[in-house]
């Protein structure tokens, strides 16, 4: 019997083992995939060929400009560190085509430096080289000053076309520490370039629009704007067209709008006619809200008029349904039919949930969408439009 015990014992020790080794090939595995996804390379971008580089190779599209630029003061003081060979933080970039880039981090340093050196600003408020202040570039190439700057480095970190737009979009997240930080939809500005975000930013113009959730028209006044400032109008456009589809979101929400944003990217090279539906679609939807809820209560719980708060969960459910309408078509007693069943809905405590807790679990989402498409299909079906 001992002997029978032992031999037990050491099956069962083998086992544990065999299964180690198993774990220990998963991670291997894991860790090997993984450093497939991501393709860094560090680099060093000379001062004087920067200008070229920017012009022909670096993309600083203003589509892409987080709205809280760098004004001149800022950018003297970047300009001063590089001439005292102050170390700066590296720049990131990600190769969009081959010999192509896009600034993931750093595009306020690299614009600081560029508008520099195409004489856009005089430096100003300098406090170590206060004999430059007032002089633009041009004035350091007539007094022989220029290779005080063109013979520094901006560190760079390049992250090659192999790597993904996700892991791209990870990457960037993670390292994304430091300064002012970006918030997610500046990320996805910097990650997912193409024509289906350069639309999110046109359909985030549209005076109708800005006019529901509050949004200045004139450029100074908008500039002051939260929404605008922090580029959140543009991501409330993009959960408008990501989330038409609820059944097919897959992991996180976050996550889900970057992808859908790189996948229309993608899709719209191949097909136009995605931007012209989309386009369609956003305007029927913003137009109907406008004429049913009118400027004030678009966008706020019935249940909360008072205080005149917008909810971005109820105006995904809103934006999708109403998207089905035809403002021409909408009456004020139909009108009436929706804001009543609307409503109705907030006495739903399972409406009222998917708009106010969790809102951005697939399930929250489904729940609030399939909902308010339900009471649209209804009304509209009475109504016969």
């Amino acid at each position: 019997m001992k002997n029978l015990n032992v031999d037990l014992i050491d099956d069962v020790d083998n086992e544990a083992a065999e299964q180690d080794l198993d774990v220990d090939f998963e991670l291997e595995k894991k860790y090997a995939q993984q450093m497939r996804q991501i393709h860094p390379q560090k680099i060093e971008l000379p001062i004087s060929m920067l200008k070229t580089m920017i012009e022909e190779q670096i993309s600083l599209s203003p589509d892409f400009q987080r709205r809280d630029r760098w004004d001149a003061k800022k950018q003297s003081r970047f300009i001063e560190s590089i001439i005292m060979n102050v170390p700066v933080p590296p720049v990131f970039l990600g190769e969009d085509k081959y010999g192509q880039y896009v600034v993931l981090d750093g595009r306020q340093r690299l614009t600081a430096v560029y508008e520099f050196l195409r004489g856009g600003y005089s430096l100003e408020n300098l406090e170590v080289w206060k004999e430059l202040n007032n002089l633009r570039y041009s004035d350091l190439e007539d007094r022989g000053l220029a290779p005080t700057l063109k013979r520094r480095f901006i560190p760079a970190v390049l992250l090659l076309r192999e790597t993904s737009p996700e892991v791209k979009y990870d990457v960037f997240d993670r390292l994304n520490t430091g300064g002012v930080p970006l918030n997610s939809m500046e990320i996805r500005n910097a990650v997912f370039p193409g024509k289906y975000n350069r639309l999110l930013h046109t359909l985030s113009d549209d005076t109708t629009f800005r006019e529901l959730w509050e949004i200045p028209q004139n450029n100074l006044e908008r500039k002051k704007n939260g929404l605008y400032a922090n580029m959140k109008d543009v991501e409330l456009v993009l959960r408008f067209l990501a989330l038409r589809s609820p059944e097919k979101i897959r992991k996180s929400f976050k996550w889900w709008l970057g992808h859908y944003l790189g996948e229309m990217n993608e899709m719209s090279e191949n097909n136009p006619n995605v931007l012209a539906e989309d386009t369609s679609a956003f305007e029927r939807a913003v137009k109907s809200i406008k004429i049913v809820f009118g400027l004030e209560h678009a966008f706020v719980r019935p249940d909360d008029l008072k205080r005149g708060i917008k909810s971005a969960p109820l105006a995904d459910a809103l934006m999708v349904a109403f998207a089905e309408l035809e403002p021409l078509k909408l009456t004020e007693e139909i009108s009436e039919k929706l804001r009543s069943g609307l409503l109705n809905l907030m006495k739903d405590p399972t409406f009222i949930k998917s708009i106010t807790t969790g809102t951005n679990g697939k399930g929250a989402i489904f729940q609030r969408v399939s909902c308010v498409k339900a009471l649209v299909v209804n009304v509209a079906n009475e109504a016969l439009i």
